[in-house]
C-alpha cells in the first residue's frame, strides 16, 4: 500500500500521525514516474481509509532521485498537480494489479487536500551521518563509533550522585575521625581535591554511557561494565586499614583493567574509574565494607 517503513508518532499508530519511508534500492536514480506512482498509491489507500495520510513522506534511495523528481519535491504545488495530471499515465494501473483505479472527483479532492510540502528526499550521506546508524554500521561493517565527549561536572552535587558521594564522605570521616558534610568535604585541604577528582571520573563515565546508550549500544556498555566489575572485584573485597584505602586501591586497579568489546578503546582511565563509582552509586559495589 505504498509503505516500506513507517514511524508512528502516537499510540494511535495508523489512526494518528505517522511518517512514511518509501525505500527504493535501484542501481540508478529514482525516476519521476515511479515517484509519482508511489505517492499516488499511498494516497489512494489513505483515501480508502486503510490509514491516515502521513504527516511526512521520505523517498529513501541509494542513488537519489532524478533531476525532475527532485524539482517536484522542491515545489510542492507542482508535485501535487503532477500527480493529478498524470494519474492515468502513472498511477491508475500501478495501484492494484489487474485493475484500473480511476481518479474520481472525491479522490482528487483528497489528493489535493494533502500537504505535498511534507515530501522529502533522504540521501545516503544523511543516513550514514545520523548517530542512530552508528551501532548498525559498527555491528555489520566494523565502523568506528567514535569517542564519547568528556563529562561536565556540575558545580553543585546533584541528587543522583549522592549515594557514592555520601560513601566517600563517610570514608573521609573514618580516616580523620571527624564529621564532615558535603560542603566541608569539598573545602577540605586534602579531601576536597580527592572528591573533585572522583566527581570528574563519575561524570566522565556518565557521559560515556549516555553517548553510547543514545547510539543504542547498550550491549557494548554492559560488556565493558562486566569486565570492570570482574577486574576490580578482588581489589574491592581485600582487607584495608580503612575505606579510603579501598577506594584508592580500586581506582588503581580499574585504571589497569584491559577491557574487551567495541568500546574498550574509548574507555579512558577516568571512565573506567568512574564506572566503579557508578557501581557504588547503584549499590552493586559499596565502598564501605559492612
Amino acid at each position: 500500500m505504498g509503505r516500506d517503513v513507517v514511524g508512528y508518532l502516537s499510540p494511535q499508530q495508523h489512526e494518528g500521525a505517522w511518517h512514511n519511508y518509501q525505500c527504493k534500492q535501484y542501481g540508478r536514480s529514482l525516476a519521476t514516474d515511479i515517484g509519482i506512482a508511489e505517492i499516488g498509491k499511498l494516497l489512494y489507500y489513505a483515501y480508502k481509509g486503510e490509514f491516515t495520510a502521513p504527516t511526512r513522506y521520505f523517498f529513501v534511495a541509494p542513488r537519489g532521485v532524478n533531476r525532475n523528481l527532485r524539482r517536484l519535491i522542491s515545489k510542492p504545488s507542482e508535485f501535487k498537480a503532477a500527480v493529478v495530471d498524470s494519474w492515468d499515465q502513472y498511477c491508475a494501473k500501478k495501484i492494484v494489479e489487474g485493475q484500473t483505479i480511476a481518479l474520481t472527483s472525491e479522490l482528487r479532492v483528497f489528493i489535493e487536500g494533502w500537504d505535498f510540502s511534507c515530501v522529502h528526499l533522504l540521501m545516503v550521506d544523511e543516513i550514514l551521518g545520523d548517530t542512530a546508524s552508528k551501532p548498525v554500521l559498527q555491528s555489520w561493517f566494523g565502523v568506528d563509533p567514535g569517542p564519547a565527549p568528556l563529562g561536565v561536572v556540575p558545580e553543585h552535587i546533584e541528587v543522583h550522585e549522592l549515594p557514592y558521594i555520601e560513601q566517600l564522605i563517610d570514608a573521609y570521616n573514618e580516616r580523620d575521625g571527624c564529621i564532615l558534610d558535603k560542603d566541608a568535604a569539598r573545602a577540605h585541604i586534602t579531601h576536597g581535591q580527592h572528591l573533585k577528582m572522583q566527581r570528574e571520573r563519575f561524570f566522565d563515565a556518565d557521559s560515556f554511557a549516555r553517548f553510547y546508550r543514545d547510539n543504542t549500544m547498550q550491549e557494548e556498555i554492559d560488556v565493558l561494565r562486566r569486565d570492570l566489575h570482574h577486574g576490580v572485584a578482588e581489589a574491592h573485597s581485600a582487607d584495608y586499614p580503612d575505606t579510603l584505602r579501598r577506594v584508592d586501591a580500586v581506582m588503581t586497579q580499574a585504571a589497569n583493567v584491559q577491557a574487551s568489546g567495541a568500546l574498550a578503546r574509548y574507555a579512558r582511565v577516568p571512565v573506567k574509574q568512574g564506572i566503579c563509582h557508578h557501581f557504588a552509586n547503584e549499590g552493586l559495589m559499596k565502598w564501605r565494607k559492612e
